[in-house]
């Protein structure tokens, strides 16, 4: 298997990561918010239900106290652990109401005289109501003024001739033992917590399946694209050899009309660098890896040298700087020197201003930093990604011409993928820019 197949395996692998990561992420948000809101709003259930009836309690309550009512409808539910105490500030008495329903032999008292403690020393002098949760009691502190608005406690059809007068400065505390009910929701928000986290677990995998049939459409279409430009970039070297044959013949035949068949040759010779191209490229994503031992030194410096005389020609100030014993006991020899290439003869294309260029080979603590810089930068700062897509060529502003088939450095970042070296771009718009590849 090619290294390019592999990479292309892992860049599939990691798309399928990450809709399968975006699936269960709102999968989770979902849960989160499930195990979040469902206790809430039974919370809330439980403490409309208490406080509803701890109403009915104070007013049975009162009614007991100021009317004479009975005492035994103050809470009809003799189970339930239920405390009303009224405190009159003027006569510093104060009642508890029934202590017959603190629990089984009044074994709650002791816990709700600290409760009764603690909440009147926080509301001495309250105005309204407020309510709280204390020990696992929903608790309701009110005034008489709050009580008589708002609690009906002059409704009893008993009480029509004789209304009750509940004392100014009465303050009212009642409350209601609910830790079966909190204690039942703390379990089963649990249990349904354990229950979600399990099925989110063995959601994953078939999650993770169900991504490889989601991104099938595009493996295919991504495959018949790569063998639509292989196999269109093949058919078309014949037919481009016999134009510029036929061109080449017909300048002969006809001097007159050489400046139009010269640029029919000059665009057939463009349209045949980039099918070559194009070819290599297909070659770097089929073939497979050949290794061996490579001294990288030499190749690149004798590389360099190749590059002397168009340098010259171009009036290039072109320098190299190469550490010498630089060795790969495993390398691609073919595609080292490819890659060197592209980026030097990138350089030479496109340098500007001062043209100055400096190629380098550095061994670093990271690995073999091997670096191309030139002065002039045609790609503008938010284009610096965009360089090593197929057929993307940066421009300066007064440049129209076609420099090269716009895949030199899409096959470097291919060469680079296959080999897992790292290559980074940084340049300044029309001041400079450099290729740093590391080689590991």
């Amino acid at each position: 298997m090619s290294k390019s197949n592999s990479n292309a395996k892992k860049l599939i692998f990691k798309e399928r990561f990450r809709i399968t990561s975006l699936v269960l992420g709102v999968l989770a948000v979902f849960l989160c918010c499930v195990i979040i809101f469902v206790p809430f709003f039974q919370q809330r259930s439980v403490a409309a239900t208490a406080y509803k009836k701890i109403d009915n309690c104070v007013v049975n309550a009162i009614n007991a106290t100021y009317a004479y009512g009975p005492v035994d409808k103050i809470n009809p539910d003799v189970d339930e652990v239920v405390f009303v105490i009224i405190a009159e500030k003027e006569t510093g008495d104060t009642f508890y109401l029934p202590t017959s329903l603190f629990g089984p032999n009044n074994q709650n008292k002791e816990k709700i005289d600290d409760i009764y403690k603690n909440v009147s020393a926080d509301y001495p002098s309250l105005k309204g109501r407020k309510e709280m949760i204390v020990n696992d009691f929903y608790i309701t502190v009110m005034d008489s003024d709050y009580i008589e608005e708002n609690l009906p406690i002059n409704h009893s059809a008993e009480l029509i001739s004789q209304p009750i007068d509940v004392p100014d400065d009465a303050i009212i505390y009642a409350g209601i033992d609910r830790h079966t009910e909190l204690y039942s929701i703390q379990y089963s928000t649990l249990i349904l917590g354990l229950s979600l986290l399990a099925g989110f677990i063995l959601m994953i995998f078939p999650i993770f399946l169900i991504s490889n049939r989601v991104i099938k459409p595009t493996k295919e279409t991504i495959q018949h694209e790569k063998e639509f430009v292989a196999n269109a970039s093949h058919e078309l070297k014949t037919p481009l050899a016999i134009i510029t044959a036929d061109a080449e013949i017909l300048k002969e035949k006809n001097p007159e009309n050489k400046v139009y068949v010269d640029n029919i040759i000059s665009q057939c010779a463009n349209m045949n660098e980039t099918i070559l191209d194009m070819i290599e490229l297909a070659k770097l994503e089929k073939n497979p890896v050949v290794l061996e031992k490579v001294d990288f030194s030499k190749i690149l410096l004798n590389l360099c040298l190749s590059f002397d005389a168009l340098a010259f020609e171009r009036h290039i100030d072109y320098s190299y700087d190469i550490d010498k014993d630089v060795v790969f006991e495993k390398a691609d020899r073919k595609n080292l020197i490819r890659l060197a290439n592209l980026l030097i003869d990138n350089a030479m294309k496109y340098t500007e201003n001062e043209k100055i260029i400096k190629v380098s080979l550095k061994k670093t603590k990271r690995g073999v930093l091997f670096t191309v810089w030139n002065t002039g930068c045609q790609v503008r700062d938010e284009e610096r990604e965009k360089v090593f897509e197929r057929f993307y060529q940066g421009k300066s502003g007064t440049d129209t011409e076609r420099k090269g088939s716009g895949l030199g450095l899409a096959i470097v970042k291919q060469i680079c993928d296959n080999y897992s070296y790292k290559v980074d771009i940084y340049s300044r718009y029309q001041i400079d820019m450099s290729f740093e590849v590391l080689l590991k």
